[in-house]
């Protein structure tokens, strides 16, 4: 996880669903930056794919958001 990762996912929470665009306009990322660290939160099953470049924040987003759920639980080999 990346320091970053909280604050994309608490928007993805606020908002429910944005592209990777949007996202960037109300972070300190580009684009292309909030595009791969989706592709890693959706690979560590804490945000879904909608389609095209869109997605929300899962439930499991949801659990590691609120404590439930510690980012070491979420690596993968």
């Amino acid at each position: 996880m990346h320091p970053e990762d909280d604050h994309l996912l608490a928007l993805l929470r606020t908002e429910r669903k944005d592209t990777f665009s949007a996202v960037a306009a109300q972070l300190p990322l580009t684009r292309e930056q909030v595009a791969d660290r989706c592709r890693t939160l959706a690979a560590h099953g804490l945000v879904e794919h909608l389609g095209s470049d869109i997605y929300t924040i899962s439930a499991l987003g949801e659990r590691y958001l609120d404590g439930e759920v510690e980012a070491s639980e979420l690596e993968t080999n």
